[in-house]
């Protein structure tokens, strides 16, 4: 294998050398060889210029010299720009290879994304990272959107088959490759139910893959920072790379998703800081949570991320763990890292392998981890700790169960400091882990911190928000036409997706049109939390649209045709189109007519098509014709008006 490795990479220069020869020197660097081949063959795209959006068959875009790009490239595409206009679109069943270059698009005071791989999509979307780059979406939105279904997040098992997404800094594929200070970068933000890369509001999210880079993702309220979106699932996220920043919305955990989330992982040399985490498996790396942190596997760092993202940081490390260390960098006594002068190093590469190996300098020294506290017979201390409470306890409120130490050792239980015992989590998820700390009494044995995952519960109750106004449905058919306030039940405040924190109303928008709200009830007092609580509403404030009127002569009469459209632009859960009302009058007679009047007029059955004959006009005269379109909510359309002469 090595043999073959030192005869492909002259290969690879000499075949990278014959490409630039013929594509000529402005488009190949030498400086860089086939990568910057690579990137010269991709569709360089401005997005500071207007939406790009990326098809299978025909793109759309401007390049950085305002020309429009319609062409696919399979080499894949090149962006720059900064906006907080325009947004990336990558359609259903787009593979492709995205350069991103200190990219910054900020929806934050929309309701657009900044980059969104269509629903379900099966296609491998891979964003490779140069530079800084910042992706923030608008209201309901992910920063990164990857959502992998199409329907309202459902709990339960995560069958998808969408396609990857992909994210990795350029040398990523450098054997050995650890990401230090050149790396890419992305902070990806999202909304109101959107993650920072994963689901939008109600979105699940399945697939996503990080190989390298600088990664910092945040959710909005009931989102995971990376995973699903609000109060949802986020299954296979995969970490093998980078130094990657998780943060949650309220409600959700940091990395992965909510109950049904699996087979996530983080597996090889990279620092992932996530306050909790759902469906993910650590094998190889190190996690952090606060100001602590484990060791898992073997893992390289670079000096860099010892004095940045690791820097003050307590480590400890899992069974198995061990830290190999760059030159320049060492252990302290409190288990932290510490960044060196170059004169004072003896080793090129410390190891955090034993803890219980004696070394003479404490300063380079793999503290004690573990206490001198009894063992049992495979050397391990027995502790462990369990807890159960309902949703929207504190810490300190849940029910704790330390078991006794053996061998009797005096000492107390409590929670760690940084896991806040007073701070309410108003829905807190089984998968997040806490910290008891066992402090013995006799001062030379050392702490012990026990990982334990609270059984959690909802609250049970029969309780349900009800229909505050209107009283009674304003539109026709049971439907609404605008606003729904709903009120919590006393003792109760509720929540859902648009609503800033608890209250006691709720106002659901008339862009949701028909269908289920989902929404929580928490106990006032005792802050305890329910299950998702569903409301059916339906909504529809828009009125049809009239597409055409066509006027025929047949026969010995004339045929009026009306066609109409239902007013998507908000939702698609609308009534739709269900009369059709003309009136046709002489062109010396009534020149306008209001739409109450018109209903009154001539009318169609249910349709979306209407059809009207007249076989009482006069040949040769003028004639004005109104039409308009209702909805079965009872929306009336704009008049539309026209004349014709009668034959």
């Amino acid at each position: 294998m090595n043999k073959y490795r030192k005869l492909s990479q002259p290969l690879a220069i000499l075949l990278a050398a014959s490409l630039c020869w013929t594509a000529g020197a402005a488009d190949c660097q030498a400086s860089s060889g086939l990568v910057q081949m690579q990137v010269a063959t991709k569709t360089k795209l401005d997005i500071s210029k207007g939406d790009i959006e990326i098809g299978v068959s025909k793109i759309s875009g401007l390049s950085p010299e305002g020309k429009r790009e319609t062409q696919v490239n399979r080499d894949g595409y090149h962006i720059v720009g900064e906006t907080d206009t325009y947004s990336i679109k990558i359609e259903a069943g787009v593979t492709a290879e995205i350069l991103l270059e200190n990219v910054n698009i900020s929806q934050v005071d929309t309701d657009a994304y900044a980059l969104k791989i269509e629903d379900a999509s099966e296609g491998d979307v891979t964003l490779t990272l140069r530079g800084y780059n910042v992706l923030k979406g608008g209201s309901h939105c992910a920063g990164v959107e990857k959502g992998c279904n199409q329907t309202s997040c459902v709990r339960g098992g995560s069958q998808c088959d969408c396609g990857t997404l992909t994210i990795r800094c350029e040398r990523y594929k450098e054997e050995g490759h650890v990401c230090d200070a050149d790396c890419g970068t992305l902070i990806a933000s999202g909304v109101n139910g959107g993650a920072g890369i994963g689901g939008g509001d109600g979105r699940k999210a399945n697939r996503i893959e990080i190989l390298g880079g600088h990664i910092s993702a945040s959710g909005g309220y009931g989102s995971a920072g990376i995973g699903g979106g609000y109060f949802c699932e986020g299954s296979h996220v995969r970490i093998s790379g980078g130094e990657v920043t998780a943060v949650a919305g309220e409600g959700n955990v940091a990395l992965g998703g909510l109950d049904g989330s699996e087979e996530g992982s983080i597996n090889g040399d990279c620092i992932v800081e996530a306050g909790s985490m759902g469906g993910i498996t650590v094998y190889k790396g190190i996690v952090l949570n606060g100001n602590s942190g484990t060791i898992n596997g073997a893992v390289n760092i670079t000096k860099n991320g010892a004095a940045g993202i690791l820097k003050d940081k307590k480590l400890t490390r899992e069974d198995g763990g061990r830290l190999l260390l760059p030159e320049g960098v060492a252990w302290t006594v409190q288990n932290t890292l510490r960044v060196l002068d170059p004169s004072s190093v003896t080793s090129s590469n410390s190891v955090l392998d034993d803890p219980e190996e004696e070394q003479e300098d404490d300063t380079v020294s793999g503290a004690q981890t573990e206490t001198r506290l009894q063992r049992g017979a495979d050397g391990k201390v027995d502790l462990t700790s369990a807890a159960k409470g309902t949703y929207g306890q504190t810490l300190s409120q849940l029910e704790v169960t330390d078991h006794p130490i053996e061998g009797d050792i005096a000492g107390t239980w409590s929670w760690a400091a940084e896991e806040e015992p007073d701070k309410t989590y108003p829905i807190v998820n089984g998968t997040t882990s806490y910290v008891r700390v066992f402090t013995p009494e006799d001062p030379d044995q050392k702490e012990v911190r026990v990982k334990i995952l609270p059984q959690m519960s909802y609250l049970e109750t029969t309780e349900k928000v009800s229909i505050l106004s209107p009283t009674s449905p304003d539109g026709e058919n049971g439907w609404y036409k605008g606003n729904v306030v709903l009120e919590a039940p006393d003792g109760y405040q509720a929540f859902h997706s648009r609503s800033v924190g608890w209250v006691e109303e709720l106002v659901v928008a008339d862009d949701g049109g028909s269908g289920d709200y989902e929404y929580y009830l928490r106990e006032v007092g005792t802050n305890l939390t329910t299950g998702v609580k569903k409301i059916r509403l339906n909504i529809d404030s828009l009125p049809p649209i009239i597409e055409s009127v066509t006027v025929m002569h047949v026969g010995a009469g004339m045929r009026i045709r009306a066609r109409a459209k239902d007013d998507t632009s908000r939702t698609e859960q609308v009534s739709g189109t269900r009369y059709f009302y003309c009136l046709v009058q002489p062109e010396s007679g009534i020149k306008s007519m209001g739409r109450k009047t018109l209903i009154k007029n001539k009318e169609t059955k249910n349709n979306t098509i209407g059809e009207f004959t007249y076989t009482d006009l006069e040949a040769g005269k003028r004639y004005q014709l109104f039409v308009v379109a209702a909805d079965k909510a009872g929306n009336l359309s704009e008049v539309d008006v026209q004349t014709f002469t009668a034959q």
